[in-house]
């Protein structure tokens, strides 16, 4: 009877196959993204550019083209292209600590732009930061374990692809996706309130949550498929999604930026589309001043949620 790594481990032919179809799965990835990325230039220049240097848009940045810069670097590793440089085993695992510190840098970041939108929709409350700050840093924690547990047992085959991943690197997949669970959950639960109490509507809030839906349901498919992959007989398909991971999460998180920015815009140029400050401010201030009720007027809109929403977009 074999070992289990030995279970584990690809044939020649198994290898081969494994690592080919991992190159045009990479390839494939690194088209859609540039792709996509050409085609939201225009937005880009229009929405992004004009806007002053902020942490926000160091993100932005960093979300967009990090991914594509990394993927460029990758196809030296594991491809025809890198049987002429002659990798050493200790080479090897170098480029899987680049590649698994390049890939926690993007989830981050897009992670801190997805915290930014919940943490505006509860107006800044305390406990919500604290609460998402403390799961932000245990997801953190979770992904340096994975790695670190991960990495060491790794076995390479010829041009540095892999024939062996050990089962610890799932903790780096669990973390992410219990994160994006919890966001998720926040987001859904406020967008039910901002409905119940009447400025659901609002061009922002529904843009949040429209963008909040679709982005979970596509980071959670790919971190499970990436997970699932771990899981195959054979090892040399295991990194068939680490292109399409760090593409999602890219497309994800400059996708949503562009989108609360065009949303912005759109509602400040007509009049006539309700935007949070004309349903919050307007009717707000006219209570105040008619002494009305301020009870009734912050029961129909919340004013601080709006302020924090405006911010984020205008950081963003």
């Amino acid at each position: 009877m074999l070992s289990r790594r030995n279970d584990a481990t690809p044939t020649i032919a198994g290898a081969a196959l494994g690592s080919y179809v991992v190159n045009l799965s990479s390839a494939a990835s690194l088209a859609f993204l540039v792709w996509d990325i050409l085609i939201t230039t225009d937005d880009e220049v229009d929405l992004i550019w004009p806007k002053p240097w902020s942490m926000a848009k160091f993100l932005y940045l960093h979300i967009r083209y990090m991914p594509v810069l990394v993927q460029i670097a990758i196809t030296f590793v594991g491809t025809q292209i890198s049987a002429s440089f002659h990798y050493t085993t200790h080479d090897c695992y170098i480029w899987q600590i680049f590649q698994g510190v390049a890939s926690v840098s993007i989830i981050v970041a897009v992670d801190i732009i997805l915290i930014l939108r919940v943490i505006a929709l509860y107006k800044g409350h305390w406990a919500i930061k604290l609460s998402v700050g403390i799961l932000f840093f245990t997801e953190i924690v979770c992904m340096g374990v994975g790695l670190a547990l991960a990495i060491p047992g790794i076995q390479f085959g010829p041009n540095c692809s892999t024939t062996d991943i050990p089962q610890s690197l799932l903790i780096y997949g669990a973390g992410s996706l219990l994160f994006q669970i919890t966001l998720f959950l926040l987001t859904a639960v406020r967008f039910g309130k901002a409905v119940r109490d009447g400025w659901g509507r609002v061009p922002l809030v529904e843009q949040i949550m429209r963008d909040g839906t679709w982005a979970f349901f596509l980071l959670a498919a790919v971190v499970i498929a990436q997970a699932g992959f771990y899981g195959l007989k054979n090892h040399a398909f295991a990194a068939l999604l680490y292109g399409w991971l760090l593409t999602t999460f890219s497309f994800v998180g400059y996708r949503v930026l562009l989108n609360l920015q065009a949303t912005s815009v759109r509602s400040s140029r007509h009049p006539s589309v309700p935007t949070i400050s004309r349903l919050v401010y307007a009717p707000v201030a006219a209570s105040l001043s008619d002494n009305t009720d301020r009870t009734a007027a912050s029961e129909t809109f919340d004013s601080q949620t709006a302020m924090k929403a405006s911010e984020c977009v205008e950081h963003c």
